[in-house]
């Protein structure tokens, strides 16, 4: 270092001028490079305009271009990159990191609000089987769209319109209970599934209802009304105005066909070929206009009940009619007593017709 010069006594007052030498203090504690113009601190071989080999403390520390502490630039006026690879920020003994504003290509953080800019989406894309979970009440102003399924451990509750599908070959699947009425929404409008260009069965082809009360034509709720009139697959009508049960198809019959076999009309239970009168008073055949009849078709016989005299009723009505096991004839009750239906006289049996023939047989020779 014999090129390095010694200064000292009055030469400190005016200006220090190195006329391309080097100065070193203290074994280079401070050492200026003349030449390069650089100024080292514990480097005799300066790279940088200063270049300190060891910590620096300052006060105030003011970059006019960048500052590159390692791999991190901080650029000015407002940049913060690396020369290579990504920034990893950690605070050490926790705390906080706190921005007014923090803006992404296409995401701004501001305040309590996330957004997006240029049309962009905002994607929450958990790793794995991670999830998004929203631990408070949420809002959605806009449209929700769900490729997946909607699970749900509370309440759905709309309070505008709740559209499910958007085609007609669209299903809907209700496992559970309705616990409350299902109104249509629009006036006078009763079908369901009806849709004429579904070529497909009906998707309610089978309505099951205990009671048909709530029906109503309209009045709601609690009026009690049924349809004025309903007609059943093209084939039998129920109007309810002129209460009357037909068949819509020209000659088409109307089956009554329970499936016990028994068909019950007020106190009369119709089974097969045998109608049971299930009161104890009389089965009546009446007519309204006075002048009909009761008519049995067919070539055979009528059978009528049968038995002892002492099977007969105990209160008889007049016109009572009965075949006697006693007497072997038909017997009718005048109101008085039990008579032959044929009227008066006697049955004329053989013993009767042979004394007649001997009669005749004397008198006439």
């Amino acid at each position: 270092m014999s090129q390095l010069g010694r200064i000292g006594g009055q030469v400190l007052t005016d200006n220090l001028l190195r006329a391309g030498d080097d100065l070193a203090f203290e074994t280079d504690l401070l050492y200026v490079d003349v030449n390069n113009q650089r100024i080292g601190v514990k480097d005799s071989t300066p790279v940088y305009d200063l270049d300190v080999n060891g910590n620096i403390h300052a006060t105030e520390f003011t970059a006019v271009t960048q500052i590159a502490p390692g791999n991190l630039r901080l650029n000015s006026p407002d940049t913060i990159t690396t020369s290579v690879g990504g920034i990893d920020v950690y605070i050490n003994g926790g705390g906080e990191i706190f921005h007014d504003r923090l803006v992404t290509d296409n995401l701004v953080l501001d305040g309590n609000l996330i957004s997006s800019v240029s049309n962009s989406n905002i994607v929450l894309d958990p790793n794995g089987s991670g999830t998004v979970e929203l631990r408070a009440d949420t809002n959605i102003t806009g449209d929700l769209a769900v490729n997946g399924n909607i699970s749900m451990s509370g309440n759905l509750i709309g309070t505008g319109t709740l559209t499910f599908g958007n085609q007609t070959i669209d299903t809907v699947t209700i496992n559970t209970d309705f616990t409350q009425s299902i109104i249509p929404g629009d006036d006078l409008t009763f079908a369901m599934g009806a849709d004429a260009g579904d070529s497909t069965a009906r998707r309610w082809s089978q309505a099951h209802s205990p009671d048909w009360t709530y029906i109503t034509d309209g009045a709601w709720p609690g009026s009690g009304l049924r349809p004025a009139s309903v007609i059943v697959s093209q084939q039998l009508s129920l109007d309810g105005v002129i209460n009357k049960i037909s068949a819509v198809q020209s000659n088409d019959d109307v089956v009554l066909l329970p499936f016990t076999g028994i068909t019950r009309i007020e106190a009369t239970q119709w089974q097969d070929n045998d109608i049971t009168n299930l009161l104890n008073t009389p089965l009546t055949f009446a007519s309204v206009a006075g002048i009909g009849y009761l008519r049995f078709m067919g070539d055979n016989g009528v059978v009528i009940p049968a038995g002892t005299e002492l099977q007969r009723s105990a209160s008889p009505e007049v016109g009572e009619t009965r075949w006697s096991t006693d007497e072997t004839y038909l017997e009718s009750y005048d109101g008085t007593v039990w008579a032959v239906s044929t009227g008066g006289g006697i049955e004329v049996d053989v013993p009767i017709m042979e004394d007649l023939s001997h009669i005749y047989i004397l008198m006439l020779g």
